[in-house]
């Protein structure tokens, strides 16, 4: 946790920890009721304290941890691990649909209940289904693809607009061949840099009427007050990502989450910092919907995802708190950043790496816009198949939340992947593991997306579909999905329709970081007007 090893680690918790929490597991584990001790472990504490996945989170590595345990899945031929004392984690694609899927009789974990009670509940921690249902009946019209149309005439076109400007000014003059390896100096364009500026933008335009003029001024700083008025300023994706690497550190052991945060704060640097990242970020948001909220106080008619939040369809006022307000606030915007950007920094470096895929998703492009430089119109490119699989490709290579989410069986148990699992089990599989199943995704760490056209009208889709999870499923499915699809569509169509790009070397690797959400490190690319535009088919 620390970057300690295992042994040091240990001797750490017996300090730390008083006798009784030690022994009530291991008695735990030596009783085995549940049968889970046939299952291997993740690590060598895994079948008796939460805190292993803690440590396997939070300690450096140089592979993420939802590889780490994919490999491990893959290496044992293992479909089944055991990451906790009470938590299995599954290995073959068809769990996802068990899991997750509509007729899933599984529900959220206690670590939704304790992010929610530390700080708000909005439609991703909200176990209840009852609550749950509700709160998604009170948001769902505004999320609703009818308002495509307007999100893009009023907001991400404009972004994307700006974002062609900013490129525009940091483009290099086109190489001789394009064999040739780019110099360091031509690599000014920071494709994570400027996806994320570009998702946060859209997505405060969207929820909270807010242009934070992200793209324009080229940073995502904003300005914080404090309560003795000292004003600063913080960058909020980074405070964002402080806010989920310090929670990531310490909710799987979500009974004691509040005892191990005070814990963290004594013994961890790292963690302290990230903590006071996340302060800031829930600072952020606070004023945000403080100021969104008095702009409805004093008259102004919006129509944004945050509406609901502030009058019901009836004009009554809806059953919602402050604070979850701001819980809801801060998840529509955390999403609406990680999510759209993720897919777009892997959409480009796959594209760019495998340039016939470039090239065929740019001749696609070209038989419906202008021959012209300029942002492309979702109506014109909404329907575009190889677009559409280039977007699902990237999502199936890099999911935003890659990791596992937790789900419990009911009293009664359920059946996962055709293994009987007991009542009131902790189950999951990662995204990252179920999109790389060899037996439904050829190939599955190549970046194909003609493997989502080949398929169409199969069985094999259908399977493909079923396991194919970056928006969760079923009921939890992610109620910003079409948000996230416009904000990815119009950015990469644009992207490819006006500029050529160089990764810095052939064997150029994209690096991610993971906690809760999986993050792209840095994409530098010099980059370059395109020159030669194709006329439209009639």
């Amino acid at each position: 946790m620390l970057g300690l090893g295992i042994i040091p680690f240990i001797s750490l918790l017996l300090t730390l920890i008083p006798l009784s929490f030690i022994l009530k597991p291991i008695i735990y584990y030596l009783q085995d009721r549940k049968g889970f001790r046939k299952y291997p472990p993740q690590n060598p504490l895994s079948g008796v304290t939460k805190l292993a996945y803690c440590w396997e989170i939070a300690r450096p590595h140089k592979t993420i941890h939802s590889r780490r345990l994919y490999d491990q899945h893959t290496s044992t031929g293992q479909p089944v691990i055991r990451l906790g004392p009470n938590w299995l984690s599954f290995g073959r694609s068809r769990a996802a649909r068990d899991i997750y899927g509509y007729t899933s009789g599984a529900r959220k974990a206690a670590i939704y209940d304790t992010l929610g009670a530390g700080g708000g509940y909005h439609l991703n921690n909200i176990s209840d289904k009852a609550q749950h249902s509700a709160r998604r009946r009170m948001m769902s019209h505004f999320y609703a693809p009818k308002h495509i149309g307007v999100w893009e005439r009023n907001w991400v076109a404009d972004s994307a607009r700006d974002l062609m400007n900013q490129i525009d000014a940091l483009c290099t003059a086109k190489p001789a061949s394009p064999y040739e390896t780019p110099r360091p100096a031509d690599l000014k364009v920071d494709i994570v840099h400027w996806a994320a500026l570009f998702a946060m933008e859209t997505i405060a335009k969207i929820g909270l009427s807010k242009d934070l003029r992200c793209i324009e001024n080229g940073h995502d700083r904003f300005e914080l007050e404090d309560p003795d008025g000292t004003k600063r300023e913080v960058n909020i994706v980074a405070s964002f990502h402080g806010a989920g690497r310090a929670a990531a550190m310490v909710i799987w052991d979500s009974k004691r989450f509040g005892t191990w945060v005070e814990v963290m704060k004594r013994i961890s640097k790292r963690f302290e910092v990230n903590w006071k990242c996340g302060n800031d970020w829930g600072a952020a948001v606070t004023k945000l919907v403080h100021e969104r909220m008095d702009r409805y106080r004093n008259g102004e008619i919006l129509d944004d995802l945050f509406t609901p939040m502030l009058e019901g369809k009836g004009g009554e006022e809806p059953d919602i708190v402050t604070r979850d307000r701001i819980a809801e606030t801060g998840q529509m915007v955390g999403a609406g950043i990680d999510g759209p950007a993720v897919s777009i920094i892997t959409c480009l470096y796959g594209l760019i790496k495998y340039p016939q895929t470039f090239q065929k998703l740019r001749a696609e492009l070209d038989t419906v816009l202008p021959a012209e430089r300029g942002v492309a119109p979702w109506e014109q490119v909404k329907n575009l198949p190889y677009l559409k699989a280039s977007i699902d490709e990237a999502l199936r290579l890099s999911p935003p939340v890659a990791t596992d989410l937790v789900r419990r069986t009911p009293s009664d148990g359920l059946t996962i992947d055709g293994i009987r699992v007991p009542g009131n089990t902790d189950v999951s599989i990662s995204a990252f593991t179920a999109h790389r199943d060899p037996e439904l995704f050829e190939d599955p760490e190549v970046f194909r997306p003609e493997r989502w056209i080949e398929n169409k009208g199969t069985d094999q889709m259908k399977e493909m579909l079923a396991s194919f999870i970056p928006f969760s499923a079923g009921t939890r499915t992610c109620i910003g999905r079409n948000i996230s699809i416009i904000q990815q569509t119009v950015c990469i169509a644009t992207l490819v329709h006006n500029y050529d790009f160089a990764l810095p070397d052939k064997d150029y690797e994209l690096q991610y970081e993971e906690w809760f959400n999986l993050w792209p490190l840095k994409l530098p690319v010099k980059a370059w007007k395109r020159e030669n535009f194709a006329q439209p088919m009639e």
